[in-house]
């Protein structure tokens, strides 16, 4: 009988964590605006928690993913801390040159994910190269 009970257990914490998914969270949106010094990305996912979205530099990538996070079904699972994470959205953007990435930030205001992606200064952005002569 252990075993119909895990078989029952396991299904009914895929049809919670699917509910979950495809019911009771909205999928997340994301929103690129141009301010005068920066942009602006702004990640919205009602009914996620803040802690569930992550905001990685690899390289010259910007990568944005948003985590649902949930319990094992098995007790002793649950109290190891071993939990089930599925990713609900992934986005990997390339860093414009014109960005400065050491300044990127993110903050979370009313329920929304802000990644502020500040310009660097006018003077980094342009200058001339000169021509040297090799001979």
């Amino acid at each position: 009988m252990k075993a119909i009970e895990n078989v029952f257990q396991g299904t009914g914490g895929q049809i919670d964590l699917l509910n979950t998914l495809y019911g009771g969270s909205s999928m997340t949106t994301m929103n690129v605006e141009r301010e005068d010094e920066r942009l602006v990305i702004t990640l919205s996912a009602p009914g996620v928690d803040a802690s569930s979205f992550n905001v990685l530099i690899e390289g010259n990538k910007l990568v944005l993913y948003t985590l649902l996070v949930g319990t094992s079904v098995h007790k002793d699972d649950y109290e190891a801390g071993q939990r089930l994470a599925v990713p609900m959205f992934l986005r990997v953007l390339d860093i414009p040159t014109f960005v400065d990435a050491e300044q990127i930030e993110a903050v979370h205001e009313h329920g929304k994910v802000l990644v502020l992606l500040p310009f660097k200064d006018e003077e980094h952005l342009h200058r001339r190269i000169d021509i040297k002569d090799l001979f």
